[in-house]
């Protein structure tokens, strides 16, 4: 039990859970008085499977239907143990819980067997999570004949819905007396699935009965999977997805508050259909109209709630008024005045109407909602009138009366912004009621409890001026900080210092840091139970002297006994037990290691649900058993799909360019144009992937792809564990042939085994070995210049390794941290290869915060490739540079070495021929990226801009003696946008050096920094 208060001054209020209470517990059981007198819902005897609890229960004085008593449940204790003394009784544990219709009074038989894990044989084509969760699964519950009846209940009731009518599911214990566990399976008959029968509408007229049924069976129904046809298989999904397009049809015809639900299905056994009914509320006919100014028809579903509730009332009208009024401050138009008009059509056809006006610059308080109509009207209208005013900006943010904060502390709580470059700022009710807020708690956070913050907006010349008057009052301070309860030295617990302590300021949210480093410790050194209470009182005399108690009930120190599995069957127990390492017999049991322990069952996906805890609840124990529940995915899973394909092959080159396998993309003239014919016929795709192979958590999954001119297949291999080791092994092995591109075909087969190792704890540094195979044979090349003839066949057969540090907070994004990586590659014709090479690739990128937010990313990129032996380096192994990750003063892949060669589009037709340059690559490469990302919120929210600076380039031979004559030197200025998924960004490069034929100034958009 964790406790925590909301109160200031006097005790902190304890949390009420359940409460597990063993008889010989007394510090607990104090708790208990406040359940005397409560109505008892139901009374149990739990924990032993094997016993019939009936003759028991009619025996102990606690009844259910009465009154709860501390003094009969102790005499029903009593009667227990006298009539289960030979029974091994050794204790009697009773458990309270409230529930909505009493008081749940368990009684638990000790030793007691604890529920291990359920299975649902014969319902395996329904998610295991979703079976748990309708069975009502609870961790750590003693066994209670009860619970397992209810729980079988709840999966019958759920495949009901589901359709299977019939179904029926017995529960069968297998006890696992040793470990003190019983694990359920429920055996599921699902019987026949029922089909579609009738469809009704409960509520509806005639008219819209007859509408309705056409809407439920229409074509556009069936194309958005919504359909209700007779004789289909019954579908609670359908049904639900049914009953939301139902009820948009009505929106649509102008019935913005119509309801219609799921009602219930009747099912005839004989036939095995189900007649389903609809509830259908339609309401009145409602007319809403928005005038004064334009708005997108998407812009105004969001802004008004009526369209996404399907629900009329007046909170709602008033809703759609704050939002529209906000939507045009943040515009600009902050005097933008949104009046809502209601007029009601009663039965008898009087109307009657209601109006409010609603400014975001000045309205502080909303004005009340209009009045419900006293009957339910025919039909209404809604109209909301926008009288938008001026546009202004927010000229000015000012505080008055701030002491403690500077400017610089208070304008960050601030939730509007000032205008700028391409802003108006933001403003609204909403947002000044933030900032209130946030200022607030900023100052209570230091201690002035009675703070006050008055925000003043004036208009000066049009404009907004915003002035938050504040009023700090005196700061409370701690005059004195005890700890009670605690058996550790308070230097221990918390070794960097308490929030709270004497002569610091006083605030509830100061407590509660302190609460969590406290409990933290403790639930990392096994105190389980700990838990923790505050109280403060005025010093006599002193009102802002504070004397401040940290109330400590530290609850045994738990170690581990027994680690226990229960659920498993193809995993081997060894995976478990590495998964699980830090749970060890003798040590301590912190929450920390079993958290640790679910995440790395998690990890390999082999397990789709995986519970590690005690056996049992903690109470006064100082061991406890734990139980690793794991439950195993589907092995199998077989994906497949059919198609036709018509293919045009050749004439333009829609993208302008052509890409050989391994090498970088070549650029076409607009002008080219190959021979062009079509090709077509039947592909087909396969995907097979089985889990945990042999056990060890290893997946193995073959795919294959067939058409008309494209092949391939692929087969892969994962283990996790490599021989129990702390390597991880890959192997992939894949072959294609692809004629799809006009230009060229190819055939590519390769092999490659990888073996990985973090490095340490936190798997920010690892190692990397490699053995990879690759044939690449080039044929039907329509430009032969484009790939000399000794790499059009080639082998490559390379041992690597690489050795990788990352510690970014984001590689999308980096703000601090360090990226190292050094890779070194070997190809000798000792081992397979057509030619004999080394090559090696370093990069180290350092990334710093420095004031204002700046972040100074730096990179060095450095590569060396060399020939062996009289041989050749490959063409696809060469150093290719240039674009918006490298050198953004070039185009992709234009840095470095570059070629002139002719382009026949017929080689036949000397006038279907050009010129192209195509980059060679180089043996050498060097780049040196600087960059400031300067974000600029004054401007524009989420904007920012980039100063960079690209050096560098691709040589063709390694060393020094040509490199200050081919060193390029490119300044250049972007733009970031910050989205949920990375930067936009935007950059523009001026290179100082640019060869004759590049463009000197490129520009480049993508997704992510440049490094």
């Amino acid at each position: 039990m964790l406790a925590l208060g909301l109160g200031l001054f006097g005790q902190l209020p304890a949390a009420t859970p359940p409460h597990s209470v063993p008889q010989t517990a007394p510090a607990i059981v104090q708790d208990l008085p406040a359940y005397e007198g409560q109505t008892v819902a139901a009374v149990e005897i739990a924990g032993r499977p094997g016993l019939d609890p009936v003759p028991l229960l009619a025996q102990l004085p606690q009844k259910a239907q009465q009154p709860f008593s501390r003094a009969l449940v102790d005499q029903s204790i009593a009667v227990l143990k006298r009539q289960l003394a030979s029974k091994n009784l050794q204790a009697v544990t009773l458990v309270v819980r409230p529930e909505p219709d009493g008081l749940r009074v368990q009684f638990v038989l000790e030793p007691a067997l604890y529920v291990g894990v359920y299975e649902f044989p014969g319902a395996l084509q329904y998610s295991y999570t979703r079976l748990l969760e309708a069975a009502h699964y609870v961790n750590q519950q003693p066994y209670s004949a009860h619970d397992i009846a209810d729980a079988a209940e709840g999966v019958q009731s759920y495949l009901q819905q589901e359709g299977y009518f019939l179904a029926a599911v017995v529960p069968r214990l297998l006890l696992d007396e040793p470990h003190g566990l019983v694990n359920i399976r429920f055996e599921v008959t699902m019987g026949p699935r029922a089909r579609f029968g009738s469809v009704q509408f409960r509520g509806a007229t005639a008219a819209q009965s007859a509408h309705l049924q056409d809407v439920i069976t229409s074509w556009l129904a069936r194309l958005r999977r919504t359909a209700v046809l007779a004789g289909k298989p019954y579908s609670l999904h359908t049904l639900q997805n049914a009953a939301a397009y139902l009820q948009g049809d009505l929106n649509s015809d102008g019935y913005l508050g119509a309801q219609v639900k799921l009602a219930g299905a009747k099912y005839d056994r004989i036939a095995n259909r189900a007649d389903v009914t609809f509830a259908v509320d339609a309401g009145p006919a409602v007319q809403l109209t928005v005038e004064g100014a334009h708005l997108w028809p998407w812009t105004r579903h969001n802004l008004l709630p009526i369209y996404v509730e399907s629900r009329v009332d007046p909170e709602l009208v008033q809703e759609g008024q704050e939002n529209l009024a906000n939507y045009f401050a943040s515009k600009g138009y902050f005097g933008a005045v949104v009046t809502a008009t209601v007029t009601s059509t009663a039965p008898s056809g009087a109307q009657t109407r209601n109006s409010s006006s609603l400014s975001a610059a000045s309205a502080a308080v909303p004005p009340p909602p209009p009045p419900v109509p006293a009957t339910p009207p025919t039909s209404q209208t809604i109209a909301y009138s926008i009288a938008k005013g001026p546009r202004n900006d927010v000229e000015q943010i000012q505080f008055h009366g701030n002491q403690f904060f500077s400017r610089e502390d208070l304008l960050p709580q601030v939730a509007l912004s000032l205008e700028g470059v391409f802003s108006h700022g933001s403003f609204s009710q909403a947002l000044l009621r933030t900032s209130v807020d946030n200022i607030t708690s900023l100052y209570q956070a230091s201690g002035y409890s009675s703070v006050q913050v008055t925000p003043v907006v004036t208009h000066p010349g049009g404009n907004l001026a915003v002035t938050f008057n504040i009023v700090e009052g005196p700061q409370d301070f701690v005059s004195t900080l005890q700890f009670e309860g605690n058996t550790l030295d308070p230097g221990i617990l918390a070794p960097g210092g308490l929030m709270l302590g004497p002569g610091t300021p006083f605030a509830q949210d100061l407590i509660n840091q302190d609460r969590a480093h406290l409990l933290a410790y403790y639930l990392s050194h096994g105190y389980l139970n700990a838990t923790f209470r505050a109280t403060a009182e005025r010093a006599p005399g002193q009102t802002h002297l504070v004397a401040v108690i940290y109330q400590i009930n530290e609850g045994p120190r738990v170690s581990t006994a027994r680690v226990v599995t229960t659920g498993r069957e193809r995993t081997q127990q060894r995976f478990v037990d590495l998964a699980t390492s830090d749970l060890k017999p003798d040590t301590r049991l912190t929450a920390t290691d079993m958290l640790t322990a679910e995440s790395r069952l998690y990890e390999p996906g082999i397990f789709d649900w995986a519970e590690v805890s005690p056996r049992r609840p903690i109470t006064t124990q100082d061991q406890a058993d734990v139980v690793v529940k794991v439950h195993e995915a589907r092995l199998n899973e077989l994906t497949y799909g059919f198609g036709f394909d018509l293919i045009n092959r050749g004439g333009s080159i829609p993208s302008g360019t052509v890409v050989l396998p391994g090498l970088p993309i070549v650029g076409l003239p607009s002008s080219f144009k190959t021979s062009q014919a079509t090709f077509y016929g039947p592909s087909a795709n396969l995907q097979y992937t089985r889990l945990n192979l042999l056990g060890k958590a290893e997946t193995f999954s073959a795919g294959l792809f067939a058409g008309r001119l494209d092949q391939h297949g692929s087969l892969t291999y994962t283990d996790p564990d490599l021989l129990w080791s702390k390597f991880s092994g890959n192997l992939v092995v894949s072959a294609e042939h692809d004629s799809q591109n006009p230009i060229f075909t190819s055939k590519i087969g390769q092999i490659g085994y990888q073996l990985e190792r973090p490095l340490n704890p936190d798997q920010t540094t690892n190692l990397f070995l490699r053995y990879s195979f690759s044939e690449t044979a080039l044929s039907r090349l329509l430009i032969p210049a484009l790939v000399p003839t000794r790499d059009q066949h080639v082998r490559l057969s390379t041992l690597s390794a690489s050795f990788v540090r990352d510690t970014r907070d984001n590689p999308l994004d980096a703000h601090r941290g360090l990226l190292e990586s050094y890779e070194l590659d070997l190809s000798a014709p000792a081992i397979g290869a057509s030619a004999d090479f080394g090559k090696f690739l370093t990069q180290t990128a350092y990334y710093k915060q420095i004031p204002d937010n700046i972040i100074w990313a730096n990179s060095l990129r450095l590569g060396l490739t060399r020939a062996f032996g009289g041989s050749f380096v490959p063409l696809s192994q060469e150093f290719f540079s240039g674009g918006g990750s490298t050198l953004r003063g070039f185009p992709l892949d234009g840095a470095g070495p570059q070629n002139t060669i002719p382009a026949c589009g017929n080689p036949a037709d000397p006038t279907t021929c050009s010129l192209i340059r195509v980059p060679v690559g180089g043996n050498e490469l060097l780049i040196v990226n600087s960059e400031l990302r300067i974000p600029t919120p004054k401007v524009y929210k989420n904007l920012g801009i980039a100063l960079f600076y690209d050096g560098g380039n691709v040589f063709s031979r390694i060393g020094f003696t040509n490199l200050h004559a081919g060193f390029s030197n490119t300044i250049g200025l972007g733009l970031r946008y910050q989205t949920a998924v990375g930067p936009i960004r935007i950059d523009l490069g001026h290179n100082l050096n640019a060869l004759s034929g590049i463009t000197s100034t490129q520009l480049f958009i993508t997704l992510g920094q440049a490094f």
